[in-house]
C-alpha cells in the first residue's frame, strides 16, 4: 500500500485486501465465475456503508422529530428521508463513485440522485405506513424494512443512471 493511502476497514475486513492483495479474502476467480465485477462489488460495499450512515441519519432524525419535537410520523418521516438523501449523495459522490469517469455534471447528478432516491424514499415511506397502520408493527422496525427495500432500488438506478460510466 502506498504511503498516505487510507486503509478502509468494514466489519473487521480490510477492503484493500479484498480487492488488491494477493491474500484476497474474496476469490477473484469466483467473482468472475458468477459475473461479479470486483470494482462494482467494491462500489456496492461502499454504497452500503454510505447507506448505513444514511440509516443512522434517517433513524436518528426520525426519533428526534417524533419523540422530542412531537412531530407527527407522517411529517417527520419525509423530512428524515430527505436529509438522509442529501448526506448520502455527497458521501457517494465524494467517495463511492469518485473514480467513475462520467460525463454527467454535478448538478445533474444531484437532481438524478434526488429523483432516484425520492422514488426509493416513497417506497420506504409507503412500506413504513403500510406496516405501521395496517399491520401494527413498530414504527422504527417498519422504517428499517422500508429502508432495506429502498436500498436495492437506490443502488441499481443510481449506479446505472446517476453515475453512468462515460461510453467510449
Amino acid at each position: 500500500m502506498s504511503p498516505g493511502r487510507i486503509r478502509l476497514y468494514f466489519a473487521g475486513i480490510h477492503l484493500h485486501t479484498i480487492f488488491n492483495s494477493s491474500r484476497e479474502l474474496i476469490n477473484i476467480e469466483m467473482l468472475k465465475r458468477f459475473k461479479i465485477d470486483a470494482k462494482r462489488l467494491e462500489e456496492f460495499i461502499k454504497f452500503g456503508m454510505v447507506g448505513g450512515s444514511g440509516v443512522f441519519v434517517n433513524m436518528g432524525l426520525l426519533y428526534v422529530l417524533t419523540r422530542f419535537l412531537a412531530i407527527r410520523l407522517e411529517i417527520a418521516s419525509p423530512i428524515a428521508i430527505w436529509v438522509s438523501i442529501l448526506t448520502n449523495f455527497f458521501l457517494n459522490n465524494l467517495w463511492t463513485f469518485r473514480k467513475r469517469e462520467t460525463h454527467i455534471p454535478f448538478w445533474s447528478r444531484l437532481l438524478r440522485y434526488h429523483l432516484v432516491s425520492g422514488l426509493a424514499g416513497i417506497v420506504n415511506y409507503l412500506i413504513l405506513l403500510l406496516l405501521v397502520n395496517l399491520m401494527g408493527m413498530h414504527d422504527l422496525l417498519s422504517n428499517l424494512i422500508g429502508i432495506a427495500v429502498g436500498t436495492m432500488i437506490n443502488y441499481s438506478l443510481n449506479s446505472f443512471w446517476t453515475w453512468r460510466v462515460r461510453s467510449s
